[in-house]
C-alpha cells in the first residue's frame, strides 16, 4: 500500500516555491529593476517546474516526499556541508552576480537563453526521472539501512551511476544562461564542481557500504559522463 503524503512531505513539494521567491528577490534588489524580460522568463519556468514536481511527487512518489524532507539519521557531515555550499551558490551567488550582471551593470549580454531552456528541461526530465525510478532517492547521502538500502539499475541508472547528478549540473548553469549573464557562470561552474566532488564522495561511500553496488559499478562503468567519467 502507497504511503500518504505527511506534514514533513508537503513542506518538502511545498520548498522550491520559498526557494524561487528568494532567488528572485535577490536578483532583482541586486538588478535595481524589474524590467528584464529574461529573468521573469528564468523564475517562471521554474515555477511551472515546481509545480509540474510537485504533481508528479504527489501522484506516484508520496513516500519519497516524505523522507526527502529532512536529512535523516546517518547522513554523512561532508554531505551536509556540500549542500550547504551548493545551495548558497545556487540560490543566492548565481542570482545576486546575475542581477548586478545584466540587471544594474551591463557587464555582459550571452545569447544563450535558448541553451539555457534546454538545460533547465534536461534537468527537469532526468532528475524526475531518476527520482520516480528510485525510492531510495533521498536529498543526503547515507546508507537507507531502516529502508532496505539497495541497488537501482534500472531507468537512467542503466546508463550513469548517479543521474540526479548530471540533473543538478543542467540545473547550475541553466538561469546563468537563459537570463545572459556571462559572470554568473562563475558561481554555475562552481556549483558543477561541488556536484563532481559530491558524486566522487558518495560513489566511494556505496562502493564501500552498499551490497551489491561495486558489482553494479563495473557493468555501469561511469558516474556522470558516459565515456568520461
Amino acid at each position: 500500500m502507497q504511503q500518504q503524503l505527511t506534514k514533513e512531505g508537503v513542506k518538502y513539494l511545498l520548498a522550491p516555491f520559498c526557494w524561487i521567491l528568494f532567488m528572485m528577490i535577490v536578483f532583482f534588489i541586486a538588478a535595481g529593476r524589474l524590467d528584464v524580460p529574461r529573468a521573469w522568463l528564468a523564475f517562471g519556468i521554474h515555477l511551472v517546474g515546481a509545480a509540474l514536481g510537485a504533481l508528479l511527487m504527489y501522484r506516484f512518489a508520496p513516500e519519497l516526499a516524505n523522507q526527502r524532507a529532512s536529512a535523516r539519521q546517518g547522513t554523512k557531515g561532508w554531505d551536509k556541508a556540500i549542500l550547504m555550499i551548493y545551495f548558497l551558490l545556487l540560490l543566492l551567488a548565481i542570482p545576486l552576480t546575475a542581477g548586478l550582471d545584466v540587471g544594474r551593470y551591463h557587464w555582459s549580454d550571452l545569447q544563450s537563453m535558448g541553451l539555457g531552456v534546454v538545460c533547465y528541461f534536461l534537468f527537469f526530465i532526468i532528475f524526475y526521472w531518476a527520482m520516480l525510478i528510485n525510492k531510495f532517492f533521498e536529498g543526503t547521502s547515507r546508507i537507507q539501512t531502516d529502508r532496505g538500502h539497495r541497488v537501482i539499475c534500472s531507468g537512467p541508472y542503466a546508463y550513469v551511476r548517479h543521474p540526479g547528478y548530471v540533473a543538478m549540473i543542467f540545473a547550475s548553469v541553466s538561469d546563468a544562461l537563459i537570463i545572459g549573464s556571462l559572470y554568473a557562470l562563475i558561481p554555475s561552474c562552481l556549483a558543477v564542481g561541488v556536484t563532481i566532488v559530491r558524486t566522487g564522495l558518495e560513489d566511494k561511500m556505496l562502493r564501500s557500504e552498499l551490497d551489491g553496488y561495486a558489482e553494479y559499478a563495473a557493468t555501469v562503468k561511469y558516474r556522470l559522463f558516459p565515456g568520461i567519467w
